[in-house]
């Protein structure tokens, strides 16, 4: 038992060295990409899915799939522009779109639209999957956010949100569900973290917080030429600084993405 212990401790101090040495290395100037890729397009977001697949969303609402090698493996042009996405697994994607009030779990590419009932939200203004299947949803009628189970056709938990921290809906413009916690981007206040049934449990203060996504067990954002990430569970702190023209930098744990408006780099996790 105690030499099982001792080999899991190693192991998980390992993991974390390797990841301080990535970090470390990645932000020396000379490291050189695996491959770039050049758009005709502007680069509005990006994401990465579990796999580690890199998803970049254009101005013009299109969408497009890459591996980690930088091919091209499937791109998507909506009728109408989606509000949010999230390519979780990348087996299934998820998507919303609210002047539609619709939302989709879908392979890449494809849309199965559901329509949010209004028995659910009066008026939903930010919506992420729940596991495989359910809802967060913020109503903006009354500020709050519900969780709906689409299956049981129930609202499971429901929650008036701060009205000191929320002036107007316009103000929150990203949500998701990551290790149970919901996170909400609010672009005057910072980033607001929810446990699983919806009572806040930390807010992350912010205002030139540009974006956030995950890590393992941490959460990291950019504000002020930093990629912060902050551990969710020990609440430890690390930062690693970012050149001032990049848009995006997404890291996984085998690959780096550097996002610029025309343009993505592809770093490899040992350069």
């Amino acid at each position: 038992m105690v030499r099982q212990l001792v080999l899991k401790l190693f192991s998980l101090n390992m993991r974390v060295l390797f990841l301080l040495l990535l970090l470390t290395s990645i932000s020396k100037a000379q490291v050189k990409p695996l491959t770039v890729l050049k758009f005709d397009k502007a680069v509005e977001y990006a994401f990465v899915d579990r796999p580690g697949d890199l998803y970049i969303q254009f101005e013009n609402g299109s969408i497009r799939k890459y591996d980690t090698q930088g091919k091209i493996i499937n791109e998507t042009s909506p009728a109408e522009k989606v509000t949010l996405f999230e390519p979780r697994d990348g087996s299934r994607a998820f998507s919303y779109h609210r002047k539609g009030q619709w939302y989709s779990f879908a392979l890449f590419g494809s849309f199965n639209k559901e329509i949010i009932p209004e028995e659910f939200a009066i008026e939903p203004w930010l919506v992420c999957s729940s596991g495989d299947k359910n809802l967060w949803v913020v109503d903006a009628a009354d500020f709050s956010i519900k969780k709906i189970n689409t299956g049981k056709g129930t609202i499971d938990v429901e929650v008036l949100l701060s009205r000191d921290l929320h002036k107007s809906k316009e103000d929150l413009i990203m949500i998701r569900e990551y290790q149970n916690f919901l996170f909400i981007h609010n672009k005057n206040e910072g980033i607001e973290i929810h446990n699983a049934i919806g009572k806040r449990v930390k807010i992350i203060p912010g205002k030139d917080i540009e974006y956030f996504n995950f890590l393992g067990e941490e959460l990291y954002y950019l504000q002020n030429k930093k990629l912060i990430f902050y551990d969710l569970y020990d609440t430890s702190i690390r930062a690693l600084d970012v050149e001032d023209n990049v848009k995006f930098l997404l890291i996984t744990d085998e690959r780096m993405f550097k996002l610029y408006a025309d343009k993505a780099e592809i770093f490899a996790q040992n350069p």
